[in-house]
């Protein structure tokens, strides 16, 4: 039949179990803690340099669709079409309808005269028309121009839908034609629609990696949304980050507070233009950068419960083999928890202590007792007193009245010392009635009190101690050395205070034999 449990050995086991686990779940939940945040900022920094190359990649192709553009109608305007005078029209627009079928993305394509009036012009629209005052224009007759992102408005309703229709947006390229005279012959003019740029921003999501592909924003110079989605197109883009792009001059990313995760790229120009000061913007929602963290968060928190659980029914097992292996080193009954045990093997070794470091009679140090206590007070060994005593007429009462009285006489001893020295002091049995007392402190102040314990001490002698056995009257001799005006230091100091000693028992027996 199993032996039962016993109830504080289980109490021990079950409490030591709890604390063990207890402190491994706080330290797993420390650790756990460390290693998702660690985690997060290396998601946030992934994503974060991820997006950043998506914009970057983006406004790379805006600026070389752009410079394209630029390029195909700065050759536009040399063809001799343009440059004759007076022009022909009707060569001029084959000309023209010729570069819009090779390049869709313009819109309309127009040759207008000196005085603004359009000569000829992709499907006839606008021709006759005065486009003097359109920024275009303006720009066009000074050198090469490329106009920022703006509504259509004179073709507005020429449209067809497919291109805009009402809604139509358009980026203006334009350059000067020059006769062979070097005369101004006019102005070539082309209106790229806006959707070429949604076309980009399309085959980018297309040719990203991240699914879900993350949201491509084009910003104006003035910060208001050039593309994105429909109904927020003239807003200002909330953030920091366009201000950082514009200040940094290079591609980055931001954690926008409250907000997604934004990688920024500005556009820069090419050699043939300086660049319309756009600034492409890659957003993510930081709730799914942050997704992996759930499945992270959850296998740690596994662990962390696992280390605790096992933690502490390791420790409950290891305490509880510790008790038995504590038990058996006291020798004691059972049903006893390792707290209990652990104070009987203190008590034990306390015990073990004293019996090599005390006289077992007296209750004072030893020999070895007092090498450990010089050990532990280091400071004494520059500053104290030594008293060497050696008793007078112990011996008489030894043989009078037999060795009882005499280890009587001896343990009051020790609990005169015991009672009447200060705390940090030591009284230590040297051997039969010898015994050494320690005064610590500077040499000056233990000078005085060692005069005084001694002036005690014969006092209490002359007096008679009250043992066991009756009041005992005896003599003392005692020498005294002080350290350091005597000696350097304790062990050289004990011969002089024997020395002493000596010289003092010496003078007592003088004077005895005189006065017979």
């Amino acid at each position: 039949m199993a032996k039962p449990v016993q109830l504080p050995v289980f109490a021990s086991r079950l409490r030591t179990t709890l604390i063990t686990g207890a402190l491994c779940l706080l330290l797993g939940a420390v650790f756990s803690t460390v290693a998702l945040m660690r985690e997060r900022d290396r998601l946030v920094q992934d994503h974060g340099a991820r997006l950043a190359a998506v914009a970057g990649a983006m406004a790379a192709r805006l600026d070389a669709g752009l410079s394209a553009w630029a390029r195909d109608v700065a050759l536009l305007a040399r063809f001799a079409a343009f440059q004759q005078d007076p022009p022909d029209p009707a060569a001029a627009r084959r000309l023209l309808e010729d570069l819009q079928t090779r390049s869709p993305e313009f819109s309309w394509i127009g040759f207008a005269g000196p005085d603004g009036r359009v000569i000829a012009a992709t499907g006839g629209l606008l021709e006759g028309r005065d486009v003097s005052a359109r920024p275009w224009f303006g720009g066009g007759l000074r050198g090469l121009y490329l106009g920022d992102v703006h509504p259509a408005v004179l073709l507005a309703r020429l449209l067809p839908a497919s291109e805009g229709g009402d809604g139509a947006y358009f980026v203006d390229a334009a350059a000067p034609v020059i006769g062979a005279d070097g005369q101004l012959r006019g102005v070539v003019a082309g209106h790229m629609n806006w959707l070429w740029a949604e076309g980009v921003r399309q085959e980018m999501l297309r040719l990203s990696s991240e699914r879900p592909a993350p949201e491509l924003l084009v910003a104006g110079s003035d910060g208001n949304l050039l593309l994105g989605a429909e109904a927020e197109r003239g807003q200002a883009v909330p953030g920091t980050a366009i201000l950082r792009a514009r200040q940094a001059l290079q591609d980055g990313w931001q954690e926008e507070a409250d907000g997604p995760l934004t990688g920024f790229a500005p556009t820069r120009g090419t050699a043939d233009h300086p660049g319309l000061g756009w600034v492409v913007l890659a957003r993510r929602d930081m709730a799914a950068v942050l997704e992996p963290l759930w499945t992270l968060g959850l296998w740690l928190a596994l662990g962390t419960l696992g280390l605790a659980a096992a933690g502490g029914l390791l420790a409950g097992s290891v305490v509880a083999r510790f008790g038995t292996a504590l038990r058996a080193m006291n020798d004691g009954p059972g049903g006893r928890d390792a707290a209990e045990e652990l104070d009987r093997l203190a008590a034990t070794l306390k015990r073990l202590r004293n019996t090599a470091y005390r006289d077992p009679l007296t209750g004072l140090l030893n020999r070895a007792g007092f090498a450990a206590w010089r050990e532990a007070n280091p400071a004494a060994e520059r500053d104290c007193a030594l008293l060497a005593l050696d008793l007078d007429g112990f011996k008489p009462i030894n043989d009078r009245l037999g060795h009882a009285a005499g280890d009587a006489v001896l343990v009051a001893i020790g609990s005169w010392f015991e009672a009447n020295l200060r705390m940090g002091d030591c009284a230590v049995r040297m051997g039969g009635d010898e015994f050494l007392v320690c005064l610590r402190g500077p040499a000056a102040m233990a000078e005085s009190a060692a005069a005084e314990v001694a002036a005690r001490f014969q006092a209490a002698l002359t007096e008679g101690l009250t043992t066991s056995e009756g009041r005992m009257q005896l003599g003392c001799s005692i020498g005294i050395a002080i350290i350091p005006r005597d000696a350097p230091g304790i062990e050289a100091g004990i011969p002089k205070a024997d020395a002493e000693l000596y010289r003092v028992k010496r003078l007592r027996k003088a004077e005895t034999v005189s006065l017979r």
